[in-house]
């Protein structure tokens, strides 16, 4: 076990749908070969990455906040997942600061050329063509200044994977719904945790305060708030309720009871208040 100041390992994230995870296999091995097991590799679908009895959600959003590297798989399927995008747009901000690389790997049935915003502003790769998919990799350890490329075969690659046609869509991406094209389109999760503040939680506890009103969207009379019902009220990409809400809340004084598809808020009261005000006044 690593002692105290060992470095850490770089994490690739490989942003996909459910539907893809053959592929991403393919390309998740690739890179275990290439780095000997000296980078972490996340893809959540793939097997034994995300461990028994672990919150898939928080672990996804651990890894892609650790990510220095995101390969996006870009298939007929994720072009039009919204999670795909919302982990895009997560990354987004971070990459444009210098701090890693977002790499559209397009599998050989989409044509590259023809990517919608803001993938088609990034320099994408085929899977189709072997130097394409070795600048894949090469990418990767100019990016972490390691790893060997000797060793790698297109041909090898090329024979793993699957016929896209010969694949059957997961029923997660078909309750997934269509593209998100919304008024927060490619914002990353800091910037919607301010729009969850400023448009949902500051005026609900603006109206908490008022002891003399109760009103439907006031988050913190106890209500039973429903995710998706929340991200079509307030025109947020799909997911984001469930994946930002409780986050975006935690710098007012309530407690949170959240289940799969909803949560409810209760202001803290006595000891519970006074412990809050201590850390946070």
């Amino acid at each position: 076990m690593p002692g105290p100041g060992a470095p850490t390992k770089p994490t690739v994230f490989l942003s996909h749908a459910v539907t893809d995870e053959p592929i991403a296999k393919v390309i998740h091995d690739e890179i275990r070969r290439i780095f000997a097991d000296g980078v972490n590799v996340f893809a959540s679908s793939v097997p034994g990455i995300v461990k028994p009895g672990k919150d898939w959600l928080k672990e996804i959003r651990v890894n892609l906040d650790a990510a220095t590297a995101v390969i996006v798989i870009v298939s007929p399927v994720s072009l039009n997942r919204p999670w795909v995008w919302f982990e895009v747009g997560a990354s987004w901000s971070r990459m444009e600061d210098g701090e890693g690389v977002i790499i559209p790997v397009c599998v050989p049935e989409v044509d590259k050329g023809s990517l919608p915003e803001p993938l088609g502003r990034l320099q994408a790769m085929s899977l189709a063509k072997a130097g394409e998919t070795k600048a894949v990799f090469q990418a990767l350890i100019d990016q972490f200044d390691f790893g060997r490329i000797k060793g790698f075969r297109h041909a090898t690659i090329k024979a793993k994977l699957p016929k896209y046609e010969d694949l059957t869509v997961s029923d997660a991406d078909l309750k997934s719904g269509t593209l998100y094209t919304g008024p927060y389109e490619g914002y990353s999760a800091i910037e919607l945790v301010e729009v969850i503040d400023n448009e949902i939680l500051r005026p609900a506890w603006n109206l908490h305060k008022d002891r003399f009103t109760r009103d439907p969207k006031n988050l913190f009379e106890d209500w039973l708030l429903h995710f998706r019902q929340l991200d079509t009220d307030y025109g947020l990409p799909p997911g984001t309720a469930k994946a930002l809400l409780e986050e975006a809340a935690s710098i007012y004084p309530v407690k949170a009871w959240k289940t799969e598809n909803t949560i409810r808020f209760s202001e803290l009261d006595g000891k519970e208040r006074e412990k809050w005000d201590k850390k946070n006044l």
